[in-house]
């Protein structure tokens, strides 16, 4: 879920979920090692989102193959991942996407950023800004999560709390916000989650999430069908 972008303070909160059963909050991993891996894929996943325009942007509804199954990230990040993303306005979805053998998927189960043109705010600032809506779905009384992965639910020492380093994107001029197009600047944070490599074949990964004391709700639906890498291109 996106928190706010640009001088216009336009709020966007953009609910990009995935995963862990039912968790207590003393399951969120706070490791120094983890959160710092997870640090720069989620500023990788949040240059992945933003950039892309809304007709091809895996935020925007449901979707079979196409351009908005294309989960490679944009930047060069260690190890083999595939992104997922929720959607901007909370809707229910169904997705089936087609993804290569052998890579982790990485997602947030909740995230916020803040973004301004570059030099406007200090990164602390971002990062301030981006912390708070975070701490909010965290504190909330009524938080509930649940992810299963065909059936099962996924262990939740798999999510990790980390805020991104300071990273710089570039807004389409059809982008989700409605937003003046250009570089911006920002800082990102929320709870991170990888899911192993699955088995080639037929997947199925549902995740929901309620937090009503911010207006955070998700509830969508993944069909994967994990192939050989170079079937992926021929099946989309």
């Amino acid at each position: 879920m996106f928190k706010r972008i640009s001088a216009l303070t336009i709020p966007v909160l953009l609910a990009l979920v995935l995963l862990a059963a039912p968790m207590a909050l003393g399951q969120v991993g706070q490791g120094s090692k983890a959160s710092g891996k997870a640090a720069q894929l989620a500023a990788d996943w949040f240059v992945w989102a933003l950039e892309k325009p809304t007709d091809v942007n895996p935020t925007q509804g449901e979707y079979s193959g196409g351009p908005k199954c294309d989960g490679q990230p944009l930047s060069e990040a260690p190890g083999r991942k595939w992104f997922l993303a929720g959607t901007f306005d909370g809707s229910e979805v169904t997705r089936n996407c087609t993804a290569p053998v052998g890579t982790q998927f990485f997602f947030p189960v909740a995230n916020s950023f803040c973004a301004e043109p570059p030099g406007t705010l200090t990164e602390e600032q971002y990062r301030q800004c981006a912390k708070a809506f975070v701490d909010n779905v965290l504190a909330d009384p009524e938080l509930r999560i649940s992810v299963t992965v065909d059936g099962k639910e996924v262990n939740g020492k798999r999510i990790v709390r980390a805020d991104t380093p300071l990273f710089t994107f570039t807004l389409p001029k059809d982008n989700i916000f409605g937003a003046p197009p250009g570089v911006y600047e920002g800082v990102g944070d929320g709870l991170w989650a990888a899911l192993p490599p699955l088995s080639k074949g037929e997947h199925t990964i549902h995740f929901e999430i309620s937090a009503p004391s911010v207006g955070l709700e998700q509830d969508n639906t993944y069909y994967l069908t994990v192939v050989n890498k170079h079937q992926v291109s021929a099946t989309e």
